[in-house]
């Protein structure tokens, strides 16, 4: 009986044994998945900034080039390789100067072969006209010829009347001279009708081929003329520009090697990076230094076109410009996007490009703890806080690339 009481108590023993141990090792792991990982970091390798209010001022700098105002593209009208160079980058031009001359063998040879069978139909049509005014020829002499027989007829049949009706004629003279003159009647008739249909026919022969030879001759000017398009030529008077082509360089039809500045004035075209796409439109203004003066600036155009990374936006002076400027000054240029606010705001730092602005470390004592924030606006220096941080709290604003899989940071000193 003993012995039954000793196995049932050691039974026992060895359940309840088993449930803490299970117990345990579940609240250590709970205790361990609700642990926020944690990552020793040295103050030295980390920058600190504090979290102040005052007045954030919207605004993007950005580096502008001066160009012309107005300018023309130098388009390569026929592809070919370079054969002679007549100009030089920077140097004035005027309307219609040969800037350079291109050589291509098979479209000169395909010029030639249509320039020889655009003249042979040319020939062959002007002998299709000899040929009709030949057939007008022959129809005016058999026109004449019927005339002149009728009027023969007519004489003769005039003269065997009166003999016949003067009782000196006989009768079957004047029945020959009477048929004879049927006949070359009818016979005028005829050869009349059908001068007028034939001439009609002839005219409108005569007035398709003319009109035919009058096209092909356009077609052989123009073709002619279009060798001229080896010749790529300045399109307007002023200053060329970007004009960097070398002899045996290949160029194709349609390429713009160039562009000539009509010297009418300036602008000024700056890169935008493209998180600013949405944020500028025509008519925001801006201001430029140059020579200890602010001059102001507005956008008059935005080139939506992402390169890069980058878009294009083009500016002009307001009122007054700078004196004595040249094409490719460069300015940097200060744009207000709006009103000046006062905000909370923390300085930029690489932070944001890990975190996208969505978190940061906040540091207190020699901890630093994760936490979600909102950020608005930015500035060259500044985001702009919107929810998240309080005034006069401390986060980290450096590299964030060996930190952001940890939540919370042990600064050692």
């Amino acid at each position: 009986m003993d012995t039954k009481i000793v196995k049932k108590k050691s039974k026992l023993k060895l359940i309840l044994i088993i449930v803490a141990s299970a117990l345990a090792v579940s609240v250590f792991g709970w205790y361990f998945l609700n642990q926020k990982k944690t990552y020793n970091v040295k103050s030295e390798d980390i920058q600190v900034d504090e979290v102040t209010v005052g007045r954030f001022e919207d605004m993007l700098m950005v580096t502008a080039q001066t160009q012309s105002l107005n300018s023309s593209l130098v388009n390569v009208l026929e592809g070919g390789a370079v054969k002679e160079i007549f100009a030089e980058d920077g140097q004035m031009v005027t309307k219609g100067q040969p800037l350079a001359r291109v050589y291509n063998p098979n479209t000169e040879f395909n010029y030639l072969n249509q320039e020889t069978g655009i003249m042979q139909q040319i020939s062959q049509m002007r002998s299709s006209l000899l040929e009709l005014k030949n057939q007008e020829f022959n129809q005016d002499k058999e026109l004449l010829q019927s005339q002149n027989d009728y009027n023969t007829a007519l004489q003769s049949f005039n003269l065997q009347k009166r003999l016949y009706e003067a009782e000196i004629g006989k009768k079957t003279d004047y029945d020959v001279s009477l048929q004879n003159l049927n006949y070359q009647k009818q016979r005028k008739v005829i050869v009349e009708k059908g001068a007028s249909s034939e001439k009609a026919s002839r005219n409108s022969q005569f007035s398709a081929i003319n009109n035919s030879i009058n096209q092909m001759e356009k077609s052989l000017n123009i073709l002619r003329s279009n060798k001229n398009n080896f010749l790529i030529m300045s399109p307007v008077s002023g200053r060329l520009s970007s004009f960097n082509i070398t002899l045996g360089q290949n160029l194709t039809s349609g390429e713009s090697i160039g562009k000539v500045d009509l010297m009418g004035g300036y602008k000024l075209i700056a890169k935008v990076d493209e998180y600013y796409i949405n944020k500028l439109q025509n008519g925001i203004k801006g201001s430029l230094e140059s020579n200890a003066k602010q001059f102001g600036v507005i956008i008059t155009k935005i080139l939506p076109e992402v390169k890069d990374g980058q878009f294009s936006v083009e500016l002009n002076f307001v009122d007054v410009k700078p004196e004595n400027l040249k094409i490719g000054m460069t300015f940097g240029v200060k744009l207000k996007l709006s009103a000046d606010t006062q905000s909370m705001m923390i300085p930029k730092g690489n932070f944001y490009k890990d975190t996208n602005g969505k978190w940061i470390f906040v540091v207190k004592d020699n901890k630093a703890e994760k936490r979600n924030i909102n950020l608005g606006r930015e500035n060259q220096m500044y985001y702009e806080v919107v929810s998240g941080l309080k005034q006069g709290e401390t986060v980290i604003t450096s590299d964030y690339s060996e930190l952001k899989k940890y939540e919370m940071l042990d600064i050692q000193k």
